[in-house]
């Protein structure tokens, strides 16, 4: 527990005229990472005891006054909106697991993952940096006050040589030997499970979700050698479908011109130029204008769709299309689309998609950062009596497991 909430805690305490919580001692102060964080058994255990006795209008195990002192929400469990119940995320939880000591914010959304690695494949820091980075820069408001996301990329364990199949297949059934042994239960319901592994289903794929949104993911660079760069797209991408993200947004469409986000192809392996940095990641965060194959303006380019405005269009660089990086002035004008090292002054044709065709439309592309769902097809969600876990969709999984394609294909020349 953090000194923050240790105080508050005792702060409410000592408001409500009781002595410790119903003498419940508090656990010293965690040190806390979101790269790699150490669990502590000395949550304190769910409900506070005091708050048996007074109202507890969400029935969060945090009655309302001490609500009041922390900055919470009483007439909402999930305060930040991360499906993270307020309760865990402000005095961890039991069973061995304690989010509070990895860092657990009621007032900012977290994600947790834990990453789990074959022999030879264990991901760089660096390579997590860069998600990690991407999540904190993220334009997402919070009722702390703050933007952004806290990733809690928490690498894990290496997987024994003799569990680390070379080529999971069938993928979830051989998946699940591995998450039997080395995913712990405790974590089930608060963290995504990641593996960086060789192969899955014999194909060259970089890796696939178990379904959108879903509670696992896979990453299989290591049949091509794949690069940290591309390591880390991938990370994100996967991560992305977990979190509901389509390889077009909120629709199958890959290469759509319009959408920049990690999610299209053209920049999983790639990222972007922005802000000076080659590389950076990003999932969409500007609703660009539809766009016609059949007439492709180079001059005037892309065009921001309110709430989005033109100067966040202006911050990209790198742009891609047809698997080629272009010229460009900006986003928003003066943009070689045909990679012909010239601005053409009229409209052209592209077949951005690759589908034999230059006749498709693609509509405006989404903000990503503002849909992600945070359930992990109905898996994550603090699950106690009271506390609902309606979804607010008809379906846990907007695909399902079986029905998802593999992901990027790497150059099989370079296999291993």
């Amino acid at each position: 527990m953090s000194k923050l909430h240790k105080a508050l805690l005792t702060a409410s305490v000592a408001l409500l005229g009781l002595n410790g919580c119903g003498g419940a001692d508090l656990p010293d102060a965690e040190v806390v990472s979101t790269r790699q964080g150490v669990e502590s058994a000395t949550a304190i255990p769910l409900p506070i005891p005091a708050c048996a006795l007074l109202p507890d209008t969400d029935r969060d195990g945090v009655c309302d006054v001490v609500e009041l002192v922390l900055g919470t929400n009483p007439n909402n469990p999930d305060t930040d909106g991360d499906r993270l119940n307020d309760y865990a995320e402000s005095f961890g939880f039991g069973g061995g697991l304690d989010l509070t000591a990895l860092g657990a914010n009621a007032r900012r959304k977290d994600v947790f993952v834990e990453v789990d690695y074959y022999p030879t494949l264990r991901p760089s820091q660096a390579t997590l940096d860069k998600v990690i980075t991407a999540f904190a820069s993220a334009p997402v408001s919070n009722p702390d006050g703050s933007t952004g996301i806290t990733l809690h990329l928490v690498l894990d364990q290496q997987i024994a040589a003799a569990d680390a199949d070379m080529n999971l297949s069938p993928v979830w059934t051989e998946f699940d030997v591995i998450k039997a042994k080395y995913f712990a239960a405790a974590r089930a319901p608060y963290f995504h499970y990641a593996v960086f592994a060789n192969q899955y289903n014999g194909n060259f794929s970089s890796g696939i979700s178990r379904g959108l949104p879903a509670h696992d993911f896979l990453m299989t660079l290591g049949s091509f050698n794949g690069t940290e760069q591309q390591q880390a797209g991938t990370l994100m991408h996967e991560l992305g479908h977990n979190l509901g993200l389509r390889h077009g947004g909120n629709d199958d469409d890959n290469y759509k011109p319009n959408y920049l986000s990690i999610m299209n192809y053209e920049y999983q392996f790639y990222g972007f130029e922005l802000g000076g940095t080659v590389g950076a990641l990003d999932y969409s965060r500007v609703h660009v204008d539809s766009i016609n194959e059949a007439a492709v303006n180079e001059l005037t380019a892309f065009a921001a769709v309110a709430p989005s405005t033109g100067s966040e269009l202006t911050r990209y660089y790198g742009l891609r299309f047809n698997d080629a990086q272009v010229a460009m002035f900006s986003a928003a004008d003066f943009v070689d689309f045909n990679n012909n090292r010239q601005y053409d002054f009229n409209t052209i044709a592209l077949d951005f998609n690759r589908d034999g065709d230059a006749t498709d439309v693609y509509p405006v592309s989404q903000n990503d950062w503002a849909a992600l769902l945070y359930d992990g097809g109905g898996q994550i969600g603090f699950a106690t009596p009271g506390i609902t876990q309606d979804l607010g969709r008809e379906e846990l999984f907007l695909v399902a497991p079986e029905k998802m394609e593999p992901c990027l294909t790497g150059d099989p020349r370079d296999a291993r």
